[in-house]
C-alpha cells in the first residue's frame, strides 16, 4: 500500500501518468470506467446536489461516442439517484448499488437494467435493518440514512467526529453475525447490504462480458477515492490503470489529488484519442 501527500497543484499530472495515458490512447479497445462521488464530482455535505465537473463530463461526452472505448460509471448510489445526477451519455454502461443493480443507457437515452429482484427473505432482512438503523440514527446528531434497493446506509459526514465514530460502530457491532448482511464501510458511511456485491465483482463481470468474442485484449482505466474502490483497484492487471482520487491509502499504481486533478486526467485522454484517431 502506498499514501500520497496532500496539497499538490491539483491540475499537475505526474508524468508517469501522463505516459501511461499516453499509451493507453494508443490501445485499440479501453474501458473506461469511473467512480462519480469524490471522483467526477467533488464531495458535498448534501449528496442530493452532488454534479460532475463540467470538464469532467465534456470528457465523457467524447469518450463516449468513441466506438473503440467503452464507459462505465461505477457508484454506491442507486442507479435512478446515479443517471440523474450524472446525466451519462448514451451507451455508458452502469454499476450502482456496488454493483447489485447493472444496466447501460441505450441509445435513445433510456436506462435499460438488468433484472433485479429480492427475494422475501432478503426483502424482510432489508425491513428489520432498516428498522434499526433508523432507531439508532435517532439517538446520535446529525446522522440521517439513505435507502438503497437492496441496501440501508448510516451517513455520518455531517456529524462531530466522535459522535460520527460512535454511530459508525453501532452499526458495525449491530449485524456482527447476523447472516444475510453484507455490511461496508466508506468514507464516513456504513453501508449494509442484503446482496453480496463489490465493485470488484461488478467491474470483472463488465470486462468479460466486453472481451467476449473480441481477439484485441480490453484495457481497462478504473478511477475512484473510496475504500469501496479498492475492490475494483485491485482487479487491474499489469497493462491497465489504475487511479487513486485523493491522498488515502491505495492498491493503484497511480493517483491524483481530487476531481479537477482528475477531470484534467480524462481530458488529457480524450486529446491523446484526439490525436490518434486523426492519424
Amino acid at each position: 500500500m502506498t499514501t500520497h501527500t496532500p496539497g499538490v497543484d491539483p491540475t499537475r499530472l505526474d508524468s508517469y501518468l501522463v505516459v501511461a495515458l499516453e499509451k493507453l490512447a494508443m490501445r485499440p479497445r479501453t474501458l473506461i470506467a469511473l467512480d462519480f462521488d469524490g471522483c467526477l464530482a467533488p464531495l458535498v455535505d448534501d449528496p442530493t446536489t452532488s454534479r460532475p465537473l463540467p470538464e469532467a463530463s465534456a470528457a465523457l461526452e467524447e469518450i463516449a461516442i468513441d466506438d473503440d472505448v467503452e464507459l462505465a460509471l461505477v457508484s454506491g448510489r442507486p442507479a435512478g439517484d446515479l443517471i440523474h445526477l450524472a446525466s451519462p451519455p448514451r451507451s455508458t454502461w452502469i454499476i450502482a448499488s456496488h454493483g447489485a443493480e447493472f444496466g447501460h443507457v441505450d441509445s435513445g437515452g433510456e436506462f435499460v437494467q438488468q433484472e433485479f429482484a429480492l427475494s422475501p427473505t432478503q426483502e424482510e432482512t432489508l425491513t428489520r435493518l432498516t428498522h434499526h438503523v433508523e432507531d439508532l440514527a435517532n439517538n446520535h446528531a446529525q446522522v440521517w440514512v439513505e435507502h438503497k434497493p437492496a441496501a440501508v446506509v448510516l451517513h455520518t459526514r455531517l456529524a462531530p467526529e466522535q459522535v460520527g465514530h460512535q454511530a459508525r460502530q453501532a452499526v458495525v457491532d449491530l449485524v456482527e453475525g447476523w447472516d444475510g448482511v453484507y455490511p461496508m464501510e466508506g468514507n464516513q458511511v456504513v453501508e449494509l447490504a442484503v446482496v453480496e456485491a463489490t465493485k470488484g465483482q461488478a467491474l470483472t463481470a463488465l470486462r468479460n462480458k466486453l472481451q467476449h468474442n473480441h481477439d484485441d485484449p480490453l484495457a481497462v482505466l478504473y478511477a475512484g477515492d473510496d475504500v469501496t474502490d479498492e475492490t475494483a483497484l485491485a482487479t487491474l492487471e499489469s497493462t491497465d490503470i489504475g487511479i487513486k482520487v485523493g491522498d488515502a491509502p491505495t492498491v493503484a499504481q497511480f493517483w491524483v489529488t481530487d476531481p479537477p486533478a482528475m477531470a484534467a486526467a480524462l481530458q488529457l485522454y480524450v486529446n491523446q484519442r484526439r490525436k490518434r484517431l486523426a492519424h
